[in-house]
């Protein structure tokens, strides 16, 4: 199959391309990482599929059965275009790109309407080095401009290399962080700390590396991360899910798995950043206060009709972006990210 012929929307219909994005099979995963990294040309592409597939996972139904809705109502609306400007025989093609025709599809499909609203990624690329801080607050949630989710910890500090998003995807971490980072062969993900660098494709971990502890610890859960440890660039360390790696002062450094809770066995590591929310009929409003003040960062409504909203049941999330997708699986509605705060419409 020729992939180079591949526009975002074939990427996304592509049941391969889809497992890839959500991480569901390794050998999906490796085949599409190497395939992206020898066809550069193709980063645009990709990145609005995997967007779209990202968007559409969350809502309900098969993802598949909607993807190809939106592509039918694309392609007629494109030959209708045709009709309209040109008295020859048309056939019906695949546009170039999806969003151009997206805001002209109108009605063809209702969840097409969220997939163009939700687009919590605009914000432009880095220019100068930026730190971010949590400060005393015991949890602090970033979302960066390429779309990467993080959770600080109290007293902990990334910053942002210049060019970040444009030229790279580097940063420097003093402290404790979660991170949920998106995929992008053509810039690797790559954290900084005193004692090693982490280099990422598309993840979840935790680092622990507070200045003057003498012991910085990795904790992966999901994907696959590259360590390298201070004054050591040719020794490569790779980790593999429910892996953790751990150097201090006295040794070098140590491969575990993670520590498990007795109780309801999950991860010791992030139990910091591990939200669990028992909802017995309670208001969207109330309930997104409760997120606010667990993951410290702003949430507003653009639609009061949607404060209203009642859920119940208990999950648990590790970041607000996955808790807020739970929930929409219950009750849609929709949310973005802008200027550091979430906005929740009907």
């Amino acid at each position: 199959m020729n992939f180079q012929d591949y526009e975002a929307i074939d990427f996304a219909c592509d049941e391969s391309f889809q497992r890839y994005c959500l991480e569901e099979q390794e050998a999906d995963i490796q085949f599409w990482e190497n395939w992206i990294t020898r066809h550069p040309e193709k980063s645009a592409a990709v990145a609005e599929a995997r967007h779209m597939v990202r968007l559409l996972s969350a809502g309900q139904g098969n993802r598949l059965e909607q993807l190809k809705h939106l592509e039918d109502g694309i392609a007629r609306y494109d030959l209708l275009h045709q009709a309209l400007e040109e008295t020859v025989p048309v056939t019906i093609r695949r546009p170039r790109r999806i969003w151009p025709y997206a805001a002209m599809i109108g009605g063809v499909l209702v969840l097409a309407a969220g997939v163009l609203f939700f687009s919590p990624y605009q914000q432009k690329p880095v220019e100068e080095a930026t730190a971010i801080k949590s400060g005393g607050e015991p949890r602090k949630t970033v979302v960066l401009p390429d779309g990467s989710a993080i959770v600080l910890r109290q007293n902990s500090t990334i910053q942002l290399a210049p060019g970040f998003n444009h030229s790279n995807r580097s940063l420097t971490l003093t402290g404790e962080a979660f991170f949920d980072v998106t995929q992008n062969a053509q810039f690797p993900f790559i954290v900084h700390t005193a004692a090693l660098d982490i280099k990422v494709l598309g993840t979840v971990f935790n680092v622990s590396a507070y200045t003057g502890s003498g012991q910085t610890a990795t904790a992966l859960f999901k994907g696959k991360i590259e360590v390298t440890l201070a004054g050591k660039p040719t020794q490569k360390i790779v980790l593999a899910p429910n892996q953790k790696l751990t150097t201090n002062t006295t040794t070098p450094f140590t491969v575990a798995s993670l520590d498990a809770d007795p109780v309801n066995h999950k991860a010791r590591e992030i139990a910091w950043v591990r939200n669990r929310l028992e909802i017995e009929n309670e208001p969207l409003e109330q309930i997104a206060a409760e997120l606010e003040k667990w993951y410290g960062i702003r949430i507003v409504f653009a639609d009061d009709t949607v404060k209203q909203y009642r859920y119940s049941g208990t999950f648990e999330s590790e970041t607000i972006i996955k808790a807020l997708d739970a929930l929409q699986l219950s009750y849609p509605f929709n949310f973005k990210m802008l200027n550091g705060e979430i906005i929740i419409s009907k």
